[in-house]
């Protein structure tokens, strides 16, 4: 009887069956550590199995608690989103559980949205983003997490990929799901994409879509960490500016 929860195959095993990837493995077929284990992150691995390249995202490596009752669920949330999301361009291919705290999905060839410059970015960037989003909100998924710049991936041919479903929701595809949850939440993805294309985008936004970025402005001061997070902002920028060199006037 196979292990549900190991799902990567290794088709050069040496009995010629495929052979699941085990915890065991992960210390030989680890080409780097992208992140290791802190607090509430769990440990991001390169890894090397059967001539693929995959992320591992791990928790075995978190405290006891944090790995059994958070770790757990992520796992299983992530599991369950990317098996409903099998098939879409622009998410990464699940390779399966490696058991309850980990799990790998494909490696992309990209860079995060972080590694550009403000306003360099085409328009049809963006527009293939939405349709991506598009697709993900078809089958009862919204990502709540892509307005983080981190968390979309940006190939050398211009290709976006969302990552990182942990904080994302599968509401599914039934009536209820269709009419109500996806269309209330799918917002919050739309309101993201709006975000990054008013940073990003060499275009000005279009009425609507900065009628929407204003709106996330005003309602992420009523949120308290977003709210921080932008008091900080605020702070490290004026902190930087004073430590600047002041040149002398001619």
């Amino acid at each position: 009887m196979t292990n549900p929860t190991s799902e990567i195959r290794n088709p050069k095993s040496r009995a010629g069956a495929e052979r699941p990837l085990s915890r065991s493995d992960l210390a030989a077929c680890t080409e780097r550590v992208l992140r290791a284990a802190s607090g509430a992150k769990p440990a991001i691995l390169l890894v090397n199995w059967a001539g693929r390249r995959l992320i591992v995202k791990d928790f075995a490596g978190n405290s006891f608690l944090l790995r059994h009752l958070y770790g757990r669920w992520i796992v299983g949330n992530e599991t369950r989103i990317y098996h409903r999301l099998d098939g879409v361009e622009g998410v990464p291919a699940f390779h399966g559980r490696l058991d309850a705290f980990a799990f790998a999905v494909e490696y992309v060839e990209a860079r995060n949205l972080k590694a550009y410059r403000r306003r360099t970015l085409e328009a049809a960037v963006f527009d293939r983003l939405a349709a991506l989003q598009a697709a993900l909100h078809e089958r009862g998924v919204v990502h709540l997490d892509a307005h983080q710049r981190k968390n979309v991936l940006l190939t050398a041919d211009g290709r976006p990929f969302l990552v990182d479903f942990a904080t994302s929701r599968c509401f599914g595809t039934g009536w209820l799901a269709r009419r109500v949850l996806v269309p209330l939440f799918a917002r919050a993805d739309r309101l993201g994409l709006a975000k990054l294309k008013a940073r990003y985008c060499i275009e000005r936004l279009a009425p609507h879509e900065a009628r929407g970025h204003r709106l996330r402005l005003a309602l992420g001061w009523l949120w308290p960490p977003a709210a921080i997070r932008r008091i900080r902002r605020i702070l490290r920028r004026r902190a930087r500016r004073r430590r600047r060199p002041t040149r002398p006037r001619p």
